[in-house]
């Protein structure tokens, strides 16, 4: 298809070329001009059927909706699938899709039409694209993805067309036998990943091989995949040379390769480089307004040190940090501006507070390693504009803990996706200013920390099976080992959040396969509602819930919904408000929102704040 526009069109020619010079301009840029944060972007989903079985139902498609959010954030929970040789290759795309809430005329929608067909078998004629061969007829191209699923001849499972073309064809078909990981779909094909390689492609992504047949002379344009003699099919064996690429041989498990479902898992750093600078050139009109963006937003909780205190850390367009703060009559340095603290981040700033007047910031530099910063009551460290590193090649942003005065513990997912701690113990970094320790696990997503009490860590995190894991530090010993894990069960398809209201307490909360909200307890003596059990706590959220606690028995969660507003829950000791299953809307059209406390989510011992001292609040992107 790309090659017969080529040939068709010098429209298509010229837009081509202007798509790859921004390409290789975006690889080559600083840092600060790139695109940042999450992208979302609206999908409508056409089905296009000819018999009933045919005509994928609401749960399929929610389904890839899910897959497509997994492996567009390298949240997949077969991501360990990728040989160790490979992982630092790992890219996280920051793109996320929702089906859209809105149609072209303004009404509500779902996101989903459907249209009954004559037609037995599309190909990649573009027929299915149209309303007068058969098919449906697109929506506007640059509000929405349009995704076709419909059945199609000569075993074709999908195609798509690169950033470029003309709107009225513009989007990602998929065979409804290769769509989702329920109902239609069929092995070797029937875990979504069919759309995850055609939406590459919408995003300008080439085939790995370069499709230059098995000639070893093309190439996707990307430094970082390996060169390959062809396309890969089946489930290979690694390694897997050809072209000269030994001793690791091909990227088989890249998704722009042709292997079956299960047997791809990643996109490289270079492919994330060529997706973004597409959705911040030719295709930056369809990402959602709220969502990335290239000026200052908020990025990480706020803190309070004291009564009447608040200290809030953003990312400037030059990926430094910047800092303002409330003292109790004004915010500093003005009401608009921001003092300035250097750095070149490729995380939001996570803050600690552990006495008053003190603050410890923490980021990820483009090495990856993870940056220190600090405020001292008198001036920052190690200066105004520097950071002292820390070492580590982290694969997540960084949690932070306090238990009490002087401490401080990082935690941070590694390349080999196990989950790695220092700490600061008032004197020295350890295992050393750069080491770390090793604490297991094969984890999915970013760890949620909490402290309850002096000497004490509770850390949780997603496992590959989507079940969450939990270990601890009692003073003396982690447990259930040193790189053991406690299963506390659960198909979770968002990072935990933890928080504690009291000593011995620990509350949990994920969203599940049907986007509601879950909730699980430590009472002190037992998990609740069962160790592997858990409460249902209704409403359909988008991403990672988040929540807080202002007193002893209380707690506040937050959440964002399908159509990208704001919801609120509350336990008040005795209930859940404004019920067990339902939610109060709140507004807004968020894009992202974090929501912490002092010292990493949890109570402290001594140092916990009084009831009365605003301890969390949120930091919205909206």
């Amino acid at each position: 298809m790309h090659r017969r526009l080529l040939s068709a069109s010098p429209a298509y020619r010229n837009l081509r070329s202007e798509v790859e010079n921004e390409a290789r301009a975006y690889r080559t840029a600083d840092a600060a001009q790139r695109l940042t944060g999450v992208a979302r972007i609206p999908v409508v989903v056409h089905v296009v059927w000819n018999t009933p079985d045919q005509n994928v139902s609401d749960a399929q498609i929610d389904g890839q909706l899910d897959v497509l959010n997994q492996d567009f954030r390298a949240a997949n929970p077969d991501l360990a699938g990728v040989p160790g040789v490979f992982a630092p290759l790992v890219g996280d795309a920051q793109v996320e899709f929702f089906l859209a809430t809105t149609d072209p005329s303004g009404n509500p929608t779902t996101g989903i039409t459907r249209q009954q067909t004559t037609v037995t078998g599309f190909t990649h004629d573009d027929a299915v694209k149209s309303g007068a061969s058969g098919g449906t007829d697109a929506w506007p191209a640059d509000h929405y993805l349009n995704l076709w699923v419909a059945p199609l001849a000569d075993q074709l499972l999908g195609y798509a067309q690169f950033p470029g073309g003309a709107a009225a064809t513009d989007g990602v078909v998929v065979a409804h036998s290769a769509f989702g990981n329920t109902g239609t779909a069929l092995a070797p094909f029937d875990l979504g990943r069919t759309a995850t390689h055609e939406i590459g492609h919408w995003l300008n992504l080439y085939h790995i091989w370069g499709d230059d047949g098995t000639g070893c002379g093309g190439t996707d344009e990307v430094d970082d995949t390996p060169n390959q003699g062809g396309f890969n099919v089946g489930a290979p064996t690694f390694p897997k040379p050809s072209c000269g690429n030994t001793p690791n041989g091909d990227l088989f498990m890249n998704y722009m390769d042709y292997v079956d479902d299960r047997a791809m898992f990643m996109f490289t750093a270079g492919q994330v480089d060529r997706m973004r600078a597409t959705l911040e050139g030719i295709r930056s009109p369809i990402v959602v307004p709220g969502g990335a963006s290239r000026r200052i937003v908020p990025a990480g909780p706020v803190v309070a040190w004291g009564s009447h205190r608040l200290d809030a850390f953003v990312v400037g367009t030059d990926r430094s940090t910047y800092h303002k703060w409330y003292g109790g009559s004004g915010w500093g340095p003005s009401a608009m501006d921001y003092e300035y603290l250097g750095g070149t981040c490729m995380s939001s700033p996570e803050v600690a507070s552990w006495a008053p007047d003190r603050l410890d910031v923490f980021v990820l530099g483009t090495d990856r390693g993870l940056y220190h910063k600090w405020w001292g009551g008198a001036g920052w460290g190690p200066s105004d504009i520097g950071w002292e590193s820390l070492g580590g090649v982290c694969a997540s942003p960084p949690r932070v803990a306090s238990w009490g005065s002087d401490r401080l513990d990082a935690f941070v997912i590694g390349t080999d996706r196990a989950l790695y701690h220092k700490w600061w113990d008032g004197s020295a970094w350890g295992p050393s200013v750069t080491g770390w320790e090793s604490l297991g696990g094969t984890c999915t997503g970013e760890p949620s920390v909490v402290a309850w009490g002096e000497n004490r860590l509770d850390v949780f995190v997603t496992g590959t099976d989507s079940a969450l894991y939990h270990k601890w530090w009692d003073g003396s010993a982690w447990g259930p080992s040193v790189t053991g894990w406690e299963s506390l069960g659960g198909v979770c398809t968002s990072p935990p959040t933890a928080v504690s209201w009291d000593e011995d307490r620990l509350d949990v909360f994920v969203t599940g396969t049907d986007s509601a909200l879950y909730h699980k307890w430590w009472d002190g003596s037992a998990w609740g509602p069962a160790v592997d059990g858990w409460e249902l706590l209704g409403g359909t959220c988008v991403g990672q819930p988040r929540v807080a606690s202002w007193n002893a028995n209380r707690l506040d969660v937050f959440v964002t919904g399908t159509d990208s507003a704001l919801y609120h829950k509350w336990w008040d000791g005795a209930a859940w408000g404004p019920d067990l299953l339902g939610f109060e809307n709140l507004g807004g059209v968020l894009s992202d929102f974090r929501l912490g406390s002092p010292n990493g989510g949890g109570r402290t011992g001594s140092t916990m704040p009084l009831p009365s001292t605003p301890a969390s609040l949120t930091a919205a992107r909206a």
